[in-house]
């Protein structure tokens, strides 16, 4: 199926990419302050879709993103709300809380944008690509051909590799999964700059963006943070009736949810990002490198995404088996979860107790539960160390006669 796209040329000079704004308008202002005091002109910065979604400010958005006069390409809400939908289309599991909550935001957003507003989302393309330095680069939203699929660094690695061979592209710039990454691909590179309206699941309140420039015909890239009056953007939520879990979210920094990621990317879940050429003086890095003089940094965790790096083959294949491992099947995810909090205090890994106390939280694990499978595996490693001494009794036995 022809998929149409929009070339708007060739940009020179840095670019500031971004996605997600979700109607939240104290995000947007920061942005934009953060583009002029960079000297980035409006035509050189570049949405990746979801202009409005859970916030509570959809109109006022579009009114100063529209004044500001950057680029964007259409998210998924863009799409249906100028398709006149009723649902925002982010292709969430039915009956899921994503699901729910959605029929608490779309509707509100729905009803707050005005005609001029809803006429503009119609004109506004699915896809741009742009040449940038000696490379092509293509925007999409969630990928080339489904812009409501959640890409991820642990994920459809052949989708990506099949948009870049639709598209011809050298670079693809994506949004939609809220979580900023890069990844090389054969050559090529995904970019997701992440998104502004709502934090990265990382246990801190920042937004994320990216500035992508050349040097020596070279495309350079590097991932920014930042901090907004986020304790406006909840309120506002909560006055008007908006989910109350996605308003909480903006302060903590921690999703309400993980129904959306993938195993691996759950591990991360309140593990600060960090990019090593960024954010060096914050608070939150500091915090970090004092936490890493142990030998097991927390922060690893985040990067055990990249063990594909040094073998892509065996790696996409190891994730592959990993994410089939945890669906639903003759055991619930419940039980898969429980039992891979044992086998972790087993093989005594601290990331998999992270990640799988995490994960037994958000499926309504009690404590209590957690608890009594650390013993069982306590008490199967205690019964193979004591039923080997059945070994040593024979060996001694032998040796005594």
């Amino acid at each position: 199926m022809d998929k149409e796209i929009k070339h708007i040329g060739t940009k020179r000079g840095k670019l500031l990419l971004f996605g997600g704004v979700y109607s939240n308008l104290q995000a947007l202002e920061r942005l934009i302050t953060i583009a002029q005091e960079e000297g980035i002109a409006p035509e050189n910065c570049i949405c990746t879709g979801d202009i409005t979604g859970y916030c509570a400010q959809p109109e006022e958005t579009v009114q100063l993103f529209r004044k500001w006069g950057a680029i964007s390409i259409a998210g998924n809400v863009e799409l249906q709300l100028a398709n006149d939908s009723e649902d925002c289309g982010c292709d969430f599991k039915e009956g899921s809380r994503c699901d729910d909550f959605s029929k608490m935001w779309f509707p509100y957003t729905k009803g707050h944008l005005s005609q001029t507003s809803l006429d503009w989302m119609k004109e506004i393309p699915e896809y741009i690509t742009f040449d940038y330095g000696n490379k092509k680069v293509t925007v999409v939203h969630g990928n080339f051909g489904n812009t409501s699929e959640f890409i991820f660094t642990s994920n459809a690695d052949q989708s990506k590799q099949q948009a870049f061979r639709e598209t011809q592209s050298d670079i693809i710039v994506a949004g939609h999964c809220g979580l900023p990454f890069h990844q090389s691909i054969k050559e090529k590179l995904w970019l997701n700059p992440g998104v502004i309206g709502m934090p990265a699941n990382d246990g801190t309140a920042r937004v994320w963006y990216m500035i992508m420039d050349t040097h020596d015909d070279k495309v350079l890239y590097s991932h920014k943070s930042f901090d907004y009056d986020a304790g406006t953007a909840q309120k506002l939520m909560y006055a008007n009736h908006l989910p109350e879990a996605y308003g909480d979210t903006l302060t903590s920094g921690i999703w309400d949810n993980m129904e959306i990621l993938p195993e691996v990317e759950k591990m991360g879940q309140g593990i600060p990002i960090y990019f090593n050429q960024d954010q060096k003086n914050s608070q939150q890095i500091k915090t970090q490198k004092k936490m890493a003089n142990t030998y097991y940094d927390p922060a690893d965790l985040r990067k055990f995404g990249k063990i594909t790096e040094w073998s892509e083959e065996l790696g996409t294949k190891f994730f592959d088996y990993y994410g089939k491992v945890f669906e639903e099947g003759a055991l619930s995810a419940r039980e898969k979860s429980l039992i891979a909090l044992a086998v972790s205090h087993v093989v005594k890994c601290p990331y998999c107790i992270d990640a799988y106390t995490k994960d037994g939280l958000q499926k309504g694990i009690t404590k209590e539960e957690m608890m009594e499978a650390v013993h069982v595996g306590a008490a199967i490693e205690s019964g193979a160390t004591l039923v080997h001494g059945v070994q040593m009794m024979n060996k001694y036995n032998k040796l005594s006669m």
